[in-house]
């Protein structure tokens, strides 16, 4: 069938083109994808044990509209349609014409036993205290992204963040379309297709694919197929609007992305010792708004349910 020929094609990105998925992990693209996302998380921004590396960032040109705030749902739809344009060259460049570009989910799955796209296995999700301490709040919050609840509500988004007479809706410029696409859908999705989280959350090997982080999340096939179905939306918000996406005042992240190590003269067992007492400041960084920004978010979309 068509879909299962879609499905197929899906799959292949990184299967069929390793060199695809060597580019998605390369230091400067897991950097930079890193860095993107930190600059825009209030908690991160906002942490007093972050602000000399806040400053660093800031010095080389990482600081932008948090997420929730204006102009944040431009940037984030155009650097992640910036991200498939980019593969999408790479995929160009092999020159086979059954594999062109990135396609994205015509409708997210909504089986957690997708025949395609399963959400992966993980032992011990319900008794997070199998695990260890500094994870179990992790393995919580992908148990609560796989709860009924949480896909009977975001399913329900995903439905009307599509829907034509939501889209055409006054208040519903592209940029606060980016932002409650982001805040609602985007970050569910990324916990909810997320795999068991790796032992080493800076790993730059391929093996590092975990969907949880964005140091590793677009080295991830299902990353593609989520993004591809929210660049999708741009398209429909183009069609019922009548009018091109203008991503001029988006922002343009800066291309230098060094390890934080690099940026910071702070030696390595005391920055061993600050990442473990402060998550924020370590690897382990979710796709997360602030309360306000996801309650906020999730009025406007609940609003039009009504």
């Amino acid at each position: 069938s068509l879909n299962q020929t879609l499905a197929a094609l899906g799959r292949g990105y990184f299967s069929r083109w390793p060199n695809v998925k060597t580019m998605a992990a390369s230091t400067q693209m897991r950097w930079r994808h890193r860095y993107w996302h930190l600059v825009k998380n209030e908690g991160f921004v906002k942490n007093p044990a972050n602000i000399d590396i806040v400053q660093a960032l800031a010095d080389i040109g990482w600081t932008a509209a948090l997420t929730g705030e204006p102009g944040s749902g431009l940037d984030f739809l155009y650097m992640h349609r910036q991200m498939i344009h980019h593969v999408d060259m790479m995929l160009s460049n092999a020159n086979d014409p059954n594999w062109g570009k990135v396609e994205g989910w015509s409708n997210i799955p909504a089986m957690p036993d997708d025949p395609d796209w399963p959400e992966p296995q993980i032992s011990n999700i319900d008794n997070p205290t199998a695990w260890p301490e500094n994870i179990r709040d992790t393995i919580e919050a992908i148990a609560g992204a796989r709860s009924a609840e949480a896909l009977t509500t975001n399913m329900g988004y995903a439905t009307t963040l599509r829907d034509p007479a939501f889209l055409t809706r006054p208040d519903i410029t592209l940029d606060k379309y980016g932002e409650l696409i982001e805040i609602t859908v985007h970050n569910w999705m990324h916990m909810r297709f997320a795999a068991s989280p790796p032992a080493d959350f800076e790993d730059e090997s391929t093996a590092n694919d975990w969907l949880g982080a964005p140091f590793s999340s677009h080295v991830n096939k299902y990353f593609w197929k989520l993004h591809g179905w929210i660049d999708d939306c741009i398209g429909l918000w183009e069609i019922e609007n009548e009018k091109q996406a203008d991503f001029s005042s988006a922002w343009r992240a800066p291309e230098e992305a060094p390890p934080w190590d690099d940026l910071l003269p702070t030696p390595a067992a005391e920055m061993a010792i600050r990442k473990s007492k402060a998550p924020l400041f370590g690897p382990l960084q979710p796709f997360a708004a602030s309360p306000s920004a996801i309650k906020s978010a999730q009025q406007v979309i609940e609003s039009h349910k009504k």
